[in-house]
């Protein structure tokens, strides 16, 4: 096998190399839980393609989680976190590094979590995704920088491909469906052709994933920079609708995502989801069961619809329009104002992005309290007619606001006090 030692030294910082070093030494001394050392993965396969690898993998044959420790001692480092599955997180000056022990995986059921046993290099890269994910490099001083490949990835780097193991991979975990077209985009690579026969397949299989490792899955996707043409292939592979029937991912939703440069994965979530119905949001949150700030995302379009034509007429004012967007997701806002035309919608949605949904009236309930006002529906009300006046102009100061609240206070308890009510800004003068 070709030693790329040169690759290690060339392309990581030489801090990392450093320590990639001492982990090979740690090793090799035989006291640190590990028989050998290897730089793994990811990394091993950005340094072929002549890439800068990002944090490094480093598996090691025996105790990984102890390894870890007897690491950070010689490199001023911190174990963060310990796993079932026998990997170890370190934060090092050096950035950080997992450390995992080498293991070989069994599945009792398509799509269920691996059952794992320690074992040797060869077993724990044949449990990988993809060829090119499944090459690891030496760090032991004996052959530093060698390259252990026994499923030909380097290979498959040269021609630009991504294969899979064996033939039930995407069976044993449909998380490697979504991942293979997030390589594809990223690596600028093609399915070898047997693998893109069995994931057509076995897409089907991606609805025994949980909604957890979906929806993690899906977070990759939108972190990734190139996202959008992800989603486009996915979109035209059947993956995303082998998620969901009802989750579409409109073209120009996807427009829309390459003119942003944003780290808001809410508002790549609100394009992906433009273009879905009430309807179609309910059943793709039904199966991706994400937290609230997704749920409202996935609702927003629909929800923005609803409002959408009131938002043409010329003679909202400013609490009409405050009215209107405050139930709508500032991420489905900030999509609708970049994707849609210069229309007077699309001037009430920018007026209430950078300018109505900050404005509130000085005074607090804490102030309207220290002026007798109780508690309860009355203080709300006047504090929603305090913020409708502000927003119109119609108060300009804090003496203003206490004249109103002195004027509508009266009028407010009496209607309470007869089981009355009107709109809370009906009256606001």
């Amino acid at each position: 096998m070709p030693r790329l030692a040169s690759l290690i030294e060339s392309k990581l910082p030489e801090e990392t190399v450093e320590m990639l070093r001492t982990a090979g030494e740690l090793a090799a001394a035989g006291e640190s839980g590990a028989g050998e050392a290897y730089l793994v993965g990811g990394s091993v396969r950005d340094l072929v393609l002549g890439r800068e690898p990002n944090d490094p993998d480093i598996v090691v044959t025996g105790n990984g989680p102890r390894f870890a420790r007897a690491l950070t001692a010689q490199i001023k480092g911190e174990v963060t976190s310990v796993s079932q599955f026998g990997t170890a997180v370190i934060q090092s000056p050096q950035g950080r590094v997992d450390v995992a022990t080498a293991r070989s995986e069994t599945y009792s059921s398509p799509a269920a979590l691996p059952e794992i046993t320690p074992s040797n290099m060869e077993d724990d890269l044949k449990r990988r995704d993809f060829s090119v994910n499944a090459m690891a490099l030496s760090l032991l001083p004996s052959n530093w920088g060698e390259l252990l490949d026994p499923y030909k990835g380097f290979a498959d780097c040269a021609r630009s491909r991504i294969r899979i193991l064996h033939d039930a991979s995407f069976q044993d975990d449909p998380t490697r469906i979504l991942r293979s077209v997030r390589y594809e985009v990223r690596l600028g690579f093609s399915l070898e052709v047997e693998t893109a026969e069995v994931l057509e397949r076995d897409l089907s299989y991606i609805d025994r994933l949980t909604s957890a490792r979906l929806v993690a899955e899906l977070r990759k996707i939108l972190e990734e920079p190139e996202r959008a043409n992800i989603l486009r292939k996915a979109e035209a592979e059947g993956i995303i609708g082998a998620i969901s029937p009802s989750l579409r991912v409109a073209e120009s939703g996807l427009k829309t995502m390459e003119q942003l440069d944003s780290a808001d994965e809410l508002l790549y979530l609100a394009c992906m989801t433009s273009s879905l119905t009430e309807e179609e949001a309910d059943a793709v949150i039904a199966r991706l069961e994400p937290d609230r700030e997704w749920q409202a995302v996935i609702r927003g379009a629909a929800a923005f619809r609803v409002t959408a034509s009131v938002l043409e007429s010329a003679d909202l004012l400013p609490s009409d329009v405050v009215e209107l967007l405050e139930r709508v997701p500032v991420p489905v806002l900030e999509f609708q104002r970049i994707a849609g035309p210069r229309t007077r919608q699309r001037d009430h949605i920018e007026a209430y992005l950078r300018r109505h949904r900050e404005i509130r009236p000085e005074t607090t309930g804490d102030d309207l309290a220290a002026q007798g006002v109780p508690r309860g529906p009355v203080m709300g009300k006047l504090l929603h007619e305090l913020k409708t006046a502000k927003l119109d102009g119609k108060v300009t100061s804090q003496q203003d606001e206490f004249e109103l609240v002195r004027r509508r206070l009266p009028i407010l308890l009496d209607r309470e006090r007869q089981g009355t009510d009107q709109p809370a800004g009906a009256a606001a003068p």
